[in-house]
């Protein structure tokens, strides 16, 4: 398999997160609903009761199923992508907007303020050869079209940051986001076809029925435009990554986080990892997908695949310890890839911390 080859050296898409929920609770101001609401729903074990739950597959249907899903607790559209600029310098991003419901009926009430769902949008740019992480995150409610979601065109925004479908044949996308002069225009346009995640698009986190969610991708989109860093506009091309994914429940009794990885190799193959890390092992339904570039698929589970935390790195503004580099072994493909930050900070701080950023593979 060329991906296990030596001498490679790839700049791989896109982003790993390592998100611990036991220490995201102690971050979270709770007099605030959307900041509750974000660390409350990753780790929510009894969500009220009205919410569909991801129990079974399901048939999707596209581009219906890239709009908003609101019988369900949480959902986000999560773009992630690397970039280079026409004089040489590397920019990853990533542009999520989460959809958070506080109700699964509509709330009845004269107030235009008062609305049954809360957005929550993130956006950054990896400025690879400065080190510097620029990031920024927004909240709104669908109130005097301040956030939302709307059909035909599909557009998925927080004022003026914005997830639009523009051509749902050619599965072509504008994502757009700017704060305190940072900020990126891009169009990208998909280069593989959308692909059903877990067991038909029903991505499973436990053993616990429902504890799943309805997760697709398009692995692989060309990205063209422009990002602006302070102080200058470059323009860039690139490579992205896209996941949408609903649930009403993420994680199980002693699942304490995950590690998410989304790769996308020089010999054209993509990859999707995540571990689920319970307090002393890896949870059996940790999940893993192969893309090789012929479009054959091989369904990763948790003994067939070995990740193994080479080096730390702790954030000097939170104390959290994150691991820094990784051992990734494929024993079934030959494969045995190191992962690496192109930089250590790229620490998300603000209503919950976590790690997320560029990496690149050998």
């Amino acid at each position: 398999m060329p991906c296990a080859s030596s001498s490679m050296r790839s700049l791989c898409v896109l982003f790993i997160v390592a998100l611990a929920c036991m220490g995201i609770a102690t971050k979270i101001n709770t007099k605030s609903p959307a900041r509750t609401g974000v660390a409350h729903l990753l780790t929510e074990r009894d969500p009220p009761a009205g919410f569909a739950t991801a129990r079974r597959p399901r048939t999707f249907e596209f581009p219906a199923d890239h709009s908003a899903h609101p019988r369900f607790r949480s959902e986000w559209w999560y773009f992630t992508g690397n970039t280079t600029s026409t004089t040489g310098k590397a920019f990853g991003f990533q542009v999520t907007i989460f959809r958070f419901a506080l109700s699964p009926q509509r709330i009845a009430s004269r107030s235009k303020w008062r609305r049954s769902s809360i957005y929550l949008g993130h956006f950054a740019i990896s400025d690879i050869d400065a080190g510097i992480f620029h990031h920024f995150e927004r909240r709104g409610r669908p109130a005097l079209d301040l956030a939302g979601t709307r059909d035909n065109p599909l557009r998925i925004w927080i004022r003026d940051w914005a997830i639009e479908l523009t051509d749902p044949d050619t599965e072509s996308w504008r994502i757009t986001a700017r704060e305190a002069g940072v900020g990126l225009d891009l169009t990208l346009r998909a280069q593989r076809p959308v692909t059903l995640q877990g067991d038909r698009g029903l991505s499973t986190k436990s053993a616990q029925a429902g504890n799943a969610s309805y997760y697709y991708s398009i692995p692989r989109l060309a990205a063209v435009g422009t990002i602006e860093t302070p102080g200058a506009v470059h323009h860039i091309r690139g490579s992205a990554w896209f996941d949408h994914e609903w649930s009403t429940s993420a994680l199980a009794e002693g699942q304490l986080g995950w590690d998410w990885f989304s790769l996308q190799l020089d010999d054209g193959s993509d990859l999707m990892l995540y571990q689920i890390r319970n307090r002393n092992h890896i949870d059996p339904a940790s999940h893993g997908l192969l893309l090789q570039a012929n479009g054959v698929r091989t369904e990763l589970d948790s003994q067939a695949i070995q990740l193994t935390v080479e080096r730390h790195w702790r954030s000097p503004a939170s104390g959290v310890r994150y691991p820094a580099r990784w051992r990734l072994t494929i024993p079934e493909h030959d494969a045995v890839l190191t992962v690496t930050p192109r930089f250590p900070d790229q620490e998300w701080r603000k209503s919950f911390t976590y790690w997320e950023g560029a990496v690149e593979v050998s």
